[in-house]
Order: structure tokens, then sequence, then C-alpha cells
């Protein structure tokens, strides 16, 4: 009985392992996926917005008082996809 039990839990074991490895690579190619989706379009919104740079200190020049708000959204904005794409090349790296 103890030899039925003990390849029981043998065997589950192993079973175990191997569900865990399964899962870990279906995580990880479905991290890669969103990743090869999210970064190309991460970049090129960093790019528009590092083009709109200059419109946008030419509208803030002509209205300080009621652009600051977009201002701010703008930099927040432009941190938050620096910091995705600098996540993101470290993954890779």
């Amino acid at each position: 009985m103890s030899r039925d039990l003990s390849a029981d839990i043998d065997r589950l074991t192993s079973q175990l392992a191997d569900l865990r490895r399964a899962l870990s690579k279906q995580a990880s190619v479905s991290a890669e996926d969103a990743s090869g989706y999210l970064v190309p379009r991460a970049r090129q919104v960093a790019r528009q917005f590092r083009h709109g740079g200059h419109d946008l200190t030419e509208v803030v020049r002509r209205n300080p008082g009621t652009t600051t708000g977009a201002v701010i959204g703008a930099l927040a904005l432009t941190a938050a996809f620096a910091f995705l794409l600098s996540k993101s090349g470290s993954d890779r790296g």
C-alpha cells in the first residue's frame, strides 16, 4: 500500500512539474506576443509626441494659463511611454 501511495505521489509530482513548465512557457509566449504588439505602437506614439513638442510649445506660449493641464497630461503620458519602452528594452536584453 505504501509503495502504491509513494508511486502515486511521484507520478503526481512529475505531472505537476510538467504542468508548471507548460504554463510557464504559455505565459512567456503570451507576454512576447503582447510586447510585440504594443512596443511598436508605443514607439510610434512617442515619436509623435516628440514631433508635436514644438507645436505644444507654441500653444503654451500663446495660452499659458489654459494649457497647464494639457502640458502636465502630455508629460505624464510621455513619461509612461518612456517607462514602457525602457522596461521592454530591458526585458529583451
